[in-house]
Formats: structure tokens, C-alpha cells, sequence
């Protein structure tokens, strides 16, 4: 174990480990209440209409009589819940309508009934007893069929909407303009190579190993949920609001997160029916979803439609980017795949036109997904940057550096710390990339096509208010606290290890817990803030801790330090009683703010370069080896760090080759299956960084990097194919299908060269 002195920087293990992998670890639905009951939910299969009020009544009453079934809930006798506030649903993915509140059917897989029963298998055997009668109405299944029709009124007071419109900013960050506009285009006769392309990326799940759990349980009016939740504090006051209770009468209880990518980032409909059913049988109540019901009730990132359109002049220098994208929601719901944001400032651009339209759907609701709006954003952006090089007949990562951007030039803003250069020129070192040809289908290995191919990677830096609770034992203990989060990427080791730095303290002397709305309030573990958000707080908790130590140290009559220097005492040799003499001084609330982020811009960079082998005869394509190299300021353990970048550069891979939602055109119901990579998918990894703090942002001198590795991945790996086949493949995923189509080349001179 590391002392205080080496705590920060090393790469430790996760404290949790070992229960992880030991089975030790309890997760949501491993937690054992007595009495327990089980919920399960009955879902509609149509993606449009109503549902009649006889065949609800009649399945009701034919799965109430069925062995072991305690409850059954449907929009005819739930109690009424009340309507989210604007502030909670405007621009975030929480829903207008309250679950079964109406018999209108919006999407496939909406929450019909719940079915709660003395044992899992009963309530599983009783639910599909329903068979339910719809009247079924025309439904829109996608943007382009939206745009074109006429637009529906809204209903319900606007809880259902319906139509597209152009939201103005991402989520809360109002900063994070969707509709964004500078400069005059350059004059036709200055414009020496241009792309026009259309880029699509299809519906992808996030498909983490643990399923959504909950675990709602009533005493009196005070209720306490178990739940796979990364929003505590968000999911407390949303569900309170549903539900018309005060926030202080709920606890959230979610100590380790089984994975989650975004779909576990809000409040769903499930949590809120679970806590409803406790209620009414005055039982504690499980619902676990199955994974079919993962793809239909706790998110997905949704399609996106971008058209990007670049000009550069005679020396490859963009003087025109529009970036235009088309992406869906629900018709119950707020969001917004951002996909044109990191375009607004990556590289130098006079003249810049950004545009998002949200198209309203017959499907659920769509949420953030890892590197939400950089994901697909970069893959079309990067892609255009890869076809604007080969036409201008420059290196791709040459015309990268020669629009390199200073600044930001979105807000004008200097960066906070920038080191893109480094990493370009780390990264093509380490790759082998100035030994790379210019023309595709040059390299050959096997008998099979070879290709390198590469692309940025940005995401921003984040950083939110957060508070941390200190207890400190008779023993000499000392715990940090906070409501945030261990969603598997390190946060309990990293929080402990900057708690030991910053007191002073070995690491088997300082513990970190988290999972508990009764700690300090925390956000949500999302957009690669949590390290600097909760660590800034933990920070402050833990240098206040040492400040108050040494004078209670030095200070005290009946202390061995009394009288000496605070400079002088060495903390981590105080014996265990001597701290443990003052744990009622040393326990307490300390907290951060955002900090100030008005003078700089604030955001992570890196690059990815990856080689591929395309077998044209069988249609696959293997990624067989990559390097990143990533600035995202202060890396506090290295371990972890490149653990995080190895699996987002492994989640865009099968973003890139394999992942799709497959459902019917016509029904909306779900089809085939959705693969995910294996470890046979896995490159050979060559993953560094610039180890530079950003010390503008936080005073830990981090930003997030659970984002950015899983940004420009699935770009670089369509550049790689285009260089190993000669084949400008602009969807995603790839498929096996555009690799056999034959090769044609393709003229790529500009027009003014034909």
C-alpha cells in the first residue's frame, strides 16, 4: 500500500476489487430486505394507439386470480402522479407524462401494467397472462417520416408532443449552443477543395452487465430505494416530485453500479411504478428488468442525420465548416444528441454554421450514451476532415495540425490547458505514421487489405458544486463521503487517494463511501465530471481536516506536539489514538463550488491512430493494433486512467463494426440481436498521456477521461478502412455487407482539378 507521500499518481488498485471479483461485492438487486415481494412489468407492442379499457380490465382480473399474486397496477387504478415541474424536463430526458396515467400508447416497450407477486417466477408466470387489445394509430417512426408529415397537436397539456423542433442548448450547460453561427462564407473563386457528405449513425444501447434493479420499500410516509442509479441526488427530487412527497421523506441507497453508460443517469418510469406497488401492498418491492427490457426503458442513444460541409483553400486551411445535424426523441420526452458541438471550436474556422433538429418518434426515450454528441458528432466530423486531406492531397494529420485552433473560439475563451500538438506528434511517433502511404489500398498483409487510420478525440471539461462529509473514529479512521457514485471506474480508489495526499495519511488509514442520498449532495456521475467535481470537494474536506489536526496538534496541553511548528509535524507518523483524541473536532461538512470558469474554456483532447486487416472476400474487418495519447490534465492513477481509455476505445470499436438496436421497419418490435465486442475483438493497446494538471479547473488539476476514449474511435477506424480498401464508408456500423462491395476508385480531385 502506497504511503501518503505517493498516494496521487501511482496506479493503485480499486480498493473494491477484491470484493468485486470475490462475489463479495452487493450490488442493487443482491440486497436482502425481509418480506420482500416482486414486481414485474407487463410492456405494449404496438408503437402507437391506445390501449382498451376492456382488455385491461379483463387481464387485470384474470392475472389477479393466478397463484401467488398480490397486486395488479394499470392506468385504471394507479394512483394519480403528479406532473414533473418544467425545470426537470425541458432540457433533460425525464418524462412529461406521468407512467399510467393514460391509455395512450407513444412507443413499443411503454409500461402497461405491474404485476406483483409472493415470488419472481409467479409475477413472471401472472404477466404474461395479459393479453391486451389495442386500437392502433399511424405511427412515426423516424425523422424523415416526422419532417414530412403534417404536424399533430399536442396533448395532454403538452405532456405528449409531437412534430421536431430546434432546441438551443445541451441539457443545463446553456454555454452548449445546438444553434450556433460566425463569420461570412468564403467567396466561391476562394474555395479550392470542398466536401458535401452525409453521415448517419444508427440507434445504439448502452448494455451494461448489471440490469436495471430497484428495490422500493415504505415505512410509514418515509420511503427508501434501493436502485442502479448514478443520480442520486436527481433521482431523489424528480422521484419526490412524482410522487408528491418531500425530498427528506426519500432515501436513494446505490453503493456500486454495475456499468452503465448513460442509461442509468436519470429517473425511469420503472422506479417510479416499483415505489407506486410498495405502496399499495404495504410490502417491500423488487423489479428487476430483464435485458429485453433494458433496450426499451432506460435509454439508447438515438440515430443522427448529419451533413457536414467543408472548405479549405489552396494550402488546406478551412475557411468553412457546417455541421448539420437531424437526431429523434420521444414524444413524452426532452433530448438532443448534440452531435455538432465539438465542431463549433476543433479546428480554425472563419465562417462556422452548427444546426440541430429533434425530431419527436413512436420511441422511448433517448438519453446520454458515452461521449453523448462527441461520439457520433466526431465520426462524421473526423470522417470530413479525413476526405477534405485526400482531396487537398495532404496528410490527414498534417491538415489537422495546419487548423489547429489557439483558442476557443466558440466563447472566445483562451484554453484552460491545450495539448493537442503533443499528442499528434506522441502519437504519430509511437504509431509509425510518417511511414504510412498516401494512397489507399496500398498496404497488404495476408492476403488481406491493411489500413491506418486516425482522428481526434475531444471532450469537454466539467466540473459542478459537490460536498463531502468527514467522520473521523476513536481509532483514527478517518472516512470521506459523498452522494456520488461507483459506477466500476475507479471513483472510491481515486477519492481515497487524494484524501490521503491531502491529509497527510497513509491509504489504509482514509476510506471513501458513496452511494447514499444522506451524504452530501453530489451530480450525477456523467459528462467525465465526477473526479473533478467530488475530488475538488473531497480535496477541500481534506485540507481543512489536516489545517484543524495541526492546531488541535500543536495547540493542545496533553498533545506530544503541543507547542511545536504545524510545518513540522508529521501527520502520517501521529499515532491512531492521538487523531482519534479529536474526532468530534475532526468531524464535519466541507464542500466546493464550480469554481471560477469565466476566464477559460475548459477541454480534454487527445488523438487515436489505429491500424486495421479488411478480408474483402469474407467482409471483416479486424482492428489489430492502436495507440491514443490523451491530455486530460492530471492523471491520478495511471492504472485506472488507461483502463478508462481502453474501454472507450473498445465501446467505440463496436459503435464502428458491430452495434445496432435491430427492429422492424413497419412494427417498431425488436428483431435479431446486438452485438457488442469480445475480447477477440481487442487491438494490441499503446495508451499514454500528457500528464499536464489543469489546475484552472479544479484544484486536483484534473478533467474527466471516462468520455474521450471512446471519441473520434469509430472515425478512426472508418478512415483505416478507407485507406486499406479505397471505400469512403459514411454509416455506421460497418458491415459485412460494405466490405464485399466490389472496389471502384473513385475520382477525388476537386472540381476545378477535373
Amino acid at each position: 500500500m502506497p504511503t501518503a507521500s505517493e498516494s496521487v499518481g501511482r496506479p493503485v488498485s480499486r480498493v473494491e476489487g477484491v470484493d468485486k471479483v470475490t462475489g463479495r461485492a452487493h450490488y442493487t438487486a443482491d440486497v436482502a430486505v425481509p418480506g420482500l415481494v416482486h414486481a414485474v412489468l407487463v410492456q405494449s407492442e404496438i408503437p402507437h394507439g391506445h390501449v382498451t379499457e376492456d382488455s385491461l380490465r379483463s387481464g387485470a382480473d384474470r392475472v389477479g386470480r393466478a397463484p401467488g399474486v398480490l397486486h395488479v397496477l394499470t392506468p385504471l387504478n394507479c394512483p394519480e402522479l403528479k406532473v414533473l415541474p418544467d425545470e426537470l424536463t425541458y432540457d433533460l430526458p425525464l418524462e412529461r407524462r406521468p407512467p399510467l396515467s393514460d391509455l395512450t400508447v407513444q412507443y413499443v416497450g411503454q409500461h402497461m401494467a405491474v404485476v406483483v407477486a409472493d415470488s419472481l417466477e409467479n409475477a413472471t408466470g401472472a404477466a404474461s397472462l395479459f393479453e391486451l387489445t389495442y386500437q392502433a394509430a399511424p405511427a412515426l417512426l423516424n425523422a424523415a417520416a416526422v419532417l414530412a408529415a403534417p404536424t399533430a397537436p399536442d396533448e395532454k397539456g403538452g405532456q405528449i408532443r409531437h412534430g421536431s423542433y430546434r432546441p438551443d442548448h445541451f441539457v443545463k450547460l446553456e454555454e452548449e449552443k445546438l444553434q450556433d453561427q460566425r463569420g461570412v462564407a468564403p467567396l466561391p473563386e476562394s474555395a479550392v477543395t470542398r466536401v458535401d457528405a452525409r453521415y448517419t449513425t444508427p440507434r445504439n444501447a448502452h448494455y451494461p452487465i448489471e440490469l436495471s434493479a430497484t428495490i422500493a420499500q415504505w415505512d410509514g410516509d418515509h420511503l427508501t430505494i434501493h436502485d442502479s442509479t448514478r443520480w442520486i441526488a436527481g433521482e431523489r427530487m424528480a422521484l419526490a416530485a412524482y410522487l408528491g412527497i418531500p425530498e427528506d421523506h426519500l432515501r436513494i441507497l446505490s453503493p456500486l453500479v454495475g456499468g452503465a453508460f448513460g442509461s442509468k443517469s436519470f429517473l425511469w418510469m420503472h422506479v417510479v411504478l416499483c415505489a407506486v406497488v410498495a405502496r399499495e401492498v404495504q410490502r417491500p418491492v423488487k423489479l428487476v428488468l430483464t435485458r429485453d427490457q433494458m433496450f426499451t426503458s432506460t435509454g439508447h442513444r438515438p440515430r443522427t442525420h448529419q451533413e457536414v460541409t467543408l472548405i479549405a483553400d489552396g494550402d488546406g486551411h478551412i475557411g468553412s465548416t457546417e455541421h448539420h445535424t437531424v437526431t429523434e426523441t420521444s414524444t413524452v420526452a426532452h433530448f438532443c444528441e448534440p452531435a455538432g458541438l465539438s465542431t463549433r471550436f476543433l479546428y480554425q474556422s472563419a465562417h462556422l454554421v452548427v444546426s440541430h433538429r429533434t425530431a419527436r418518434i413512436n420511441a422511448p426515450t433517448p438519453c446520454f450514451m458515452r461521449g453523448p454528441g462527441e461520439a457520433p458528432g466526431l465520426f462524421a466530423l473526423e470522417v470530413a476532415i479525413d476526405e477534405l486531406a485526400e482531396r487537398a492531397h495532404i496528410d490527414p494529420l498534417d491538415l489537422r495540425i495546419r487548423n489547429h485552433a489557439d483558442l476557443d473560439q466558440a466563447s472566445g475563451k483562451p484554453w484552460s490547458g491545450k495539448h493537442l500538438l503533443d499528442c499528434y506528434a506522441q502519437g504519430a511517433q509511437r504509431f509509425g505514421w510518417r511511414d504510412r502511404p498516401a494512397a489507399p489500398r496500398s498496404l497488404q498483409r495476408g492476403g488481406v487489405q491493411v489500413g491506418w487510420g486516425m482522428a481526434t478525440a475531444t471532450y469537454p471539461g466539467r466540473r459542478m458544486p459537490a460536498g463531502c462529509r468527514v467522520l473521523t473514529s476513536a481509532d483514527g479512521h478517518v472516512e470521506f463521503s459523498s452522494a456520488t457514485h461507483e459506477v466500476g471506474t475507479g471513483v472510491r480508489t481515486v477519492m481515497t487517494q487524494v484524501a490521503a495526499d491531502a491529509t497527510g495519511l497513509p491509504m489504509h488509514r482514509v476510506s471513501f463511501l458513496s452511494g447514499d442520498s444522506e451524504f452530501p449532495a453530489a451530480p450525477y456521475s456523467g459528462a467525465s465530471q465526477t473526479t473533478a467535481t467530488v475530488g475538488s470537494a473531497v480535496f477541500a474536506a481534506a485540507t481543512e481536516w489536516k489545517r484543524r489536526l495541526l492546531v488541535l496538534l500543536t495547540e493542545d496541553p496533553d498533545s506530544p506536539y503541543f507547542g511545536a511548528d504545524p510545518a513540522g509535524v508529521d501527520i502520517a507518523a501521529c499515532a491512531p489514538a492521538a487523531v482519534g483524541a479529536f474526532a468530534d473536532q475532526l468531524t464535519f461538512v466541507a464542500g466546493s463550488d464550480a469554481g471560477d470558469q469565466s476566464a477559460q474554456a475548459f477541454q480534454s483532447f487527445g488523438v487515436h491512430f489505429c491500424e486495421v486487416e479488411v478480408d474483402e472476400h469474407l467482409g471483416r474487418a479486424s482492428v489489430i493494433r492502436w495507440v491514443a495519447v490523451m491530455d486530460c490534465g492530471r492523471v491520478l492513477n495511471p492504472k485506472l486512467a488507461r483502463n478508462q481509455v481502453m474501454g472507450g476505445i473498445t465501446f467505440g470499436l463496436g459503435m464502428a463494426l458491430l452495434e445496432q438496436v435491430p427492429d422492424d421497419d413497419r412494427t417498431a418490435l425488436p428483431i435479431g440481436e446486438y452485438y457488442v465486442p469480445t475480447h477477440a475483438d481487442r487491438p494490441e493497446f499503446d495508451i499514454s498521456f500528457v500528464d499536464a494538471p489543469d489546475y484552472g479547473l479544479d484544484p486536483i488539476g484534473v478533467r474527466g477521461i471516462g468520455e474521450i476514449g471512446t471519441c473520434g474511435v469509430p472515425a478512426a477506424i472508418a478512415n483505416a478502412i478507407h485507406h486499406a480498401t479505397g471505400k469512403r464508408l459514411r454509416d455506421l456500423p460497418i458491415t459485412l455487407e460494405d466490405l464485399m462491395i466490389p472496389y471502384r476508385p473513385a475520382d477525388t480531385r476537386s472540381p476545378d482539378e477535373r
